[in-house]
């Protein structure tokens, strides 16, 4: 067992600024799922055919012993620098995009999972209509089970990403990989995105760190926080460039 201590860090969340009223009005960070819903507006900052894909994953949930859908939790990463970052750059809108930052202590709540790469990585054909249903590793079984319905997988990706649902599994990740700067390896880029998933919402209250790039939009973010009744609820917004892409 290493003797590294994980848990010694910080998960991160995406958002575009359009759609921090909203969070900041309901007090939490909402599954794609349940923005749904609450019938919430926002602006999407996902490829829509990878979306497609998370729609088509579902997670063995043991306290209701059933299958639940992938968009049924909230995503956070484990870097900053991710492959997804890198879509917003690309696009010109890096300087709308706001970091959430909570304690990887979060791994340790009921029902909380992490991947190791991309949760979308399941070997699922881009247009076609296999799903995968997937039980987590756990300590009693320490591998990630599969089972694609009808027949499968389809797909042409020869990796595809496991999911866990214990701490103890935290050092089967590629940590070298995950605190890497960047890497046109198409495996490295899913392995970048190692994702921590939280079943339906994160309360406001759980959320550390507020990041932006630039110092305007901090006192944009501040000025947001102070109307929605915030002040000292949650931090302040701060200009963190070092966690972007220059």
């Amino acid at each position: 067992m290493s003797s590294i201590d994980y848990l010694a860090g910080s998960i991160y969340h995406m958002v575009r600024f359009d759609n921090l009223q909203s969070i900041f009005q309901r007090r939490a960070l909402l599954s794609k799922e349940r923005v749904i819903q609450e019938k919430i507006n926002y602006q999407s900052i996902a490829y829509e055919e990878v979306q497609n894909l998370r729609d088509r994953i579902f997670i063995w949930d043991p306290s209701k012993k059933e299958f639940r859908t992938l968009h049924s939790y909230v995503p956070f990463y484990f870097a900053t620098y991710t492959p997804m970052l890198y879509v917003q750059y690309k696009k010109g809108i890096q300087n709308e995009i706001v970091f959430f930052e909570a304690s990887r202590s979060i791994l340790k709540d009921q029902g909380t999972l992490f991947t190791d790469g991309n949760a979308s990585n399941q070997q699922l054909a881009k247009y076609a209509n296999e799903v995968v249903e997937i039980v987590p590793a756990t300590v009693a079984r320490d591998t990630c089970r599969r089972r694609y319905r009808p027949n499968g997988p389809n797909g042409a990706n020869p990796n595809r990403t496991d999911f866990f649902s214990d701490v103890a599994f935290l050092e089967r990740l590629k940590w070298e990989v995950i605190n890497d700067r960047w890497s046109e390896d198409v495996d490295k880029i899913r392995i970048r995105h190692a994702e921590v998933l939280i079943p339906d919402l994160l309360p406001l209250g759980r959320i550390q760190g507020i990041s932006v790039k630039t110092q305007n939009m901090a006192q944009a973010v501040n000025a947001l926080i102070a109307e929605c009744g915030l002040e000292e609820r949650i931090p302040s917004a701060v200009s963190r460039p070092q966690l972007y892409i220059h």
